[in-house]
């Protein structure tokens, strides 16, 4: 009793009460690791073109998709008008080896520019932890987003040849025999559009997961697309010796060139390479080391970045 004649309550405290708030328990299917994976490997590829990002982000993207398409536009003209007026000297109108030179550069653009807006964002918006709290591991995220910008890459460099094959086949009245000659030719345009991209996409995301500053990845990756290449220029113009022509290997663009060439059966452009005396299929064997160590040395950052 108090003062006052009122008892004191010494038992517990009153139970807590439960509200109904409208959550109800998820009953759907676990779509799970695979579903995960494609997820991020779709949104990556969109990325890459900019897709569901405001206007300016399609910009570039739409440049580089476009622009060689209009170089191949331009080469079935001059097919066309060759064979309409007879001009002689068809032979030396650009064909697909001569295309797949003349698009690197804007492979090499494309990934320069996108690979640091694909690993960047995940960084400076700390959304890694999110990621690899699912289903969702590590090496599956690095796979996912070279793949997708992988695939970005192939469609850049097949729109112009597909271009050229329609362009070329409608040219002609033989369509069955142009549609043979083209089929022919497509195992190899394969074959060297997807190691450029693996190559390309490979190099600039390693770039990217180690360096997160947007602006500062992208310069790294031009400058190493740029700066081995003036550097065997020069190893080359001073004759060092045989031992020296190895140097060639660190060129990727040279690489890739050599890599061409040998999927279309064609000499590698000059100057560097043919100077080397090293046999094209060298370059197809780099390029493959090349974009599989790449791959390995992404998967391995994103195995013991701090998410």
């Amino acid at each position: 009793m108090t003062a006052g004649g009122h008892r004191m309550t010494t038992g517990p405290s009153p139970a807590g009460s439960i509200y109904d708030i409208g959550y109800r328990r998820y009953e759907g299917p676990r779509l799970g690791r695979r579903h995960a994976f494609t997820t991020l490997f779709v949104g990556a590829l969109r990325a890459a073109y900019g897709v569901g990002r405001p206007a300016r982000a399609k910009i570039l993207p739409a440049f580089c998709l476009v622009l060689p398409a209009i170089v191949a536009v331009i080469i079935v003209a001059m097919n066309a008008f060759a064979a309409r007026f007879g001009v002689s000297g068809l032979s030396q109108i650009p064909d697909h080896p001569d295309m797949a030179s003349a698009v690197g550069l804007f492979a090499t653009i494309l990934v320069a520019v996108q690979a640091p807006e694909l690993l960047g964002r995940d960084v400076r918006y700390r959304v890694l932890s999110l990621y690899f709290s699912r289903a969702l591991l590590r090496a599956d995220y690095a796979l996912a987003k070279l793949a997708g910008l992988s695939l970005a890459v192939v469609v850049l460099l097949l729109v112009p040849h597909a271009i050229l094959t329609v362009g070329k086949v409608l040219l002609t009245s033989d369509i069955a025999g142009a549609l043979g000659r083209e089929a022919g030719a497509w195992p190899a345009i394969l074959g060297s559009v997807v190691l450029t991209a693996a190559a390309t996409a490979g190099v600039a995301l390693v770039v990217a997961a180690y360096i997160t500053r947007r602006a500062y990845a992208t310069v790294t990756v031009f400058a190493l697309f740029i700066v081995p290449g003036i550097i065997v220029l020069v190893i080359m113009g001073l004759d060092l010796g045989s031992a020296s022509r190895w140097v060639v290997l660190l060129d990727l663009g040279t690489v890739l060139d050599a890599a061409n060439a040998w999927f279309f059966g064609v000499a590698p452009s000059p100057p560097v390479w043919p100077k080397t005396g090293l046999p094209a299929v060298l370059g197809v064997i780099t390029a493959c080391v090349i974009a599989l160590g790449a791959g390995g040395i992404l998967v391995q950052r994103y195995r013991t970045i701090a998410a």
